[in-house]
């Protein structure tokens, strides 16, 4: 699987001035603008919004749009990492080490490899290792292990099917030292088609509504499946740090509002389909 992105430099404009709110600060604020009356029930974190006079819940920790088995599925490394491979998606060599010696060989198979949690998001407690003492280090067996891969990193945002924005991520040099992140928003035009059609393939497999796709893309051009992210952050596609902006919050609340409309107008239909039938003993509808 390959997957190529370029960027024409004529759509390159700088944001690195603009302040970045945080995604729960994003969310809130755009819920005032289209009038959901929000609320906050915890301190940036977790608010309440009303449509139609039905409350919903936005909690940062996981997205309403997706069922919470899509999610728990998502979230499991190790999980994913076995359906991408059930499917055939490029995915990265990886391994659950049971012991220091599985661990080992796996190490001397790929010459550096990548410990990261099982479960969790971003850069924390991630090592990378190349050296066998390095490993008596962390508790392997509650780590996955992967083959590292140098390359650029891209991310594919989706939002009820549909591709909504893509960024490349420039981290510097190392993932286990604190250092600038740049976004790189593309125009559409600028998208690669092929990722475009497996970044969709994968949040069917997945049932998730809303997922960010983290591809690491080769010296030659091999994309593989880095990560699926559940809540992503969004406030890097409000302001990136050049190239077009995506108002996602709004995006994003505009799919809960019509999600729940399309509830309401479901009990509503059947609260008068009930009121039209009515059941005798054995469960038979009389009108």
């Amino acid at each position: 699987m390959t997957g190529t992105v370029s960027v024409a430099a004529s759509s390159a404009v700088s944001f690195s001035v603009k302040p970045k709110l945080g995604t729960a600060e994003l969310l809130f604020n755009c819920a005032q603008s289209m009038g959901l009356s929000p609320v906050w029930l915890t301190p940036k974190a977790v608010f309440v919004i009303v449509v139609n006079g039905q409350e919903r819940y936005i909690n940062l920790a996981r997205s309403p749009l997706n069922s919470a088995s899509s999610a728990a599925l998502a979230k499991n490394k190790y999980v994913t990492r076995r359906i991408l491979e059930r499917h055939k998606m490029p995915n990265i060599p990886f391994t659950i080490a049971h012991t220091s010696s599985e661990a080992e060989a796996f190490l001397k198979t790929h010459g550096t490899i990548v410990a990261k949690p099982v479960t969790g998001s971003g850069t924390r407690d991630i090592h990378i290792i190349n050296k066998t003492t390095q490993l008596s280090k962390i508790n392997v067996n509650q780590y996955i292990l992967e083959k590292y891969i140098a390359g650029r990193e891209l991310r594919f945002l989706i939002l009820n099917s549909k591709v909504v924005g893509v960024h490349r991520s420039e981290y510097g040099t190392s993932v286990a030292k604190d250092r600038p992140l740049q976004r790189i928003s593309f125009s559409k035009c600028d998208w690669d088609s092929s990722l475009v059609a497996l970044s969709k393939r994968i949040a069917k497999i997945f049932s998730l509504k809303f997922v960010a796709i983290d591809y690491l893309i080769d010296d030659s051009q091999n994309a593989y499946i880095l990560e699926i992210n559940t809540m992503p952050g969004l406030k890097w596609f409000h302001a990136p740090s050049s190239g077009p902006v995506v108002n996602i919050a709004e995006l994003f609340l505009e799919s809960i509002v019509r999600s729940i409309l399309s509830e309401q107008k479901v009990e509503s239909n059947l609260d008068l389909l009930n009121s039209t039938f009515s059941y005798n003993e054995f469960g038979s509808a009389t009108l």
